[in-house]
C-alpha cells in the first residue's frame, strides 16, 4: 500500500483548511450509504453530489473498471458535462495516472474501462487554464461549461465550507476548506502543490475524517449524510 498524511486546521491563502496528502494507491471512491462520514469508521473526504430525498449520486462516482459506486453514477445528473478526476493505468503498466476530464459520462474519457482505478467529478477549477485568471473568469467558465449555477454558492459566489480533490506529482490531495468561495478553493488548491482539481459537493456534505501520525482521529464537517466518498486506506499516517 502507501502512506498518508494530515494537516489539520491550518491557513493556507488565508483560509482555515484540513488536508490529506495521500499515496495514489490508498485512494479509491466508494458508497457511503447515507451516513455521515465523520462518525464512521472510514478515513478520507466526502465525494459527489447527490439528492438527499433519494439517495442517488448525480456525478460521476466510479470504482474500478469504471463500474458505479451507487445507481447511475458512472455520469452527470442532465446532461451536463463536469470536472471529473480519473485515475487510471494503462495497460501493461504499474504507474496511475491522474487526470482532469470535463465530461458527461465516464465513458467519454475515452479510456478503457478496465484501465480505471476510480473517477469522481464535482466542478472544475482550472488550475492550468491561464485565462482563468480571476474570480469572475472563473464564474463564467463554471456557468458556460458546466452549469456552475445549478451549485449553491457557485453563481453568484458565495462562502460554504467546500471540498475539493487533486493531484500533484506523486500525490493525491484531499481538502476542506472552511468557508470559501469557488475561487478561494482555486487559490488553495495551487498553493499546495497541485497541477489540477475539482471542487466536490459543499456546505454540510463537505466533511473529513483522518489520523495524525500519533492516531489521533481527526474530523471535520458538517451533519448531513452523504452517498460517496473518497477513502483513504494507507498502511501508515505519516
Amino acid at each position: 500500500m502507501g502512506n498518508a498524511k494530515l494537516t489539520s486546521n491550518t491557513t493556507v491563502s488565508g483560509k482555515t483548511v484540513y488536508y490529506i496528502e495521500a499515496d495514489p494507491s490508498t485512494v479509491g471512491v466508494h458508497d457511503l450509504g447515507g451516513a455521515n462520514l465523520t462518525t464512521s469508521t472510514k478515513f478520507g473526504i466526502n465525494g459527489t453530489f447527490f439528492d438527499d430525498a433519494s439517495g442517488n449520486v448525480v456525478g460521476i462516482a466510479t470504482t474500478s473498471a469504471g463500474s458505479p459506486v451507487r445507481y447511475n453514477s458512472v455520469e452527470h445528473a442532465a446532461g451536463y458535462t463536469r470536472g471529473t478526476i480519473v485515475a487510471f493505468r494503462p495497460l501493461g503498466t504499474q504507474a496511475q495516472v491522474q487526470s482532469r476530464y470535463v465530461i458527461n459520462n465516464i465513458k467519454d474519457a475515452n479510456i478503457p474501462l478496465d484501465w480505471i482505478d476510480w473517477a469522481v467529478g464535482g466542478l472544475s477549477l482550472y488550475l492550468n487554464d491561464s485565462s482563468v485568471n480571476t474570480e469572475s473568469a472563473l464564474t463564467t467558465k463554471l456557468v458556460n461549461v458546466e452549469h456552475g449555477q445549478s451549485v449553491n454558492g457557485v453563481s453568484p459566489a458565495a462562502n460554504a465550507d467546500r471540498a475539493a480533490v487533486g493531484f500533484k506529482s506523486g500525490k493525491i490531495v484531499l481538502a476542506i476548506i472552511k468557508s470559501a468561495k469557488p475561487w478561494d478553493v482555486r487559490n488553495v488548491m495551487v498553493a499546495l502543490g497541485c497541477t489540477d482539481a475539482v471542487m466536490l459537493d459543499g456546505s454540510t456534505a463537505a466533511q473529513l475524517r483522518a489520523k495524525t501520525s500519533t492516531g489521533t482521529v481527526v474530523t471535520t464537517g458538517g451533519p448531513r449524510n452523504i452517498y460517496s466518498y473518497i477513502e483513504v486506506a494507507p498502511t501508515s499516517w505519516l
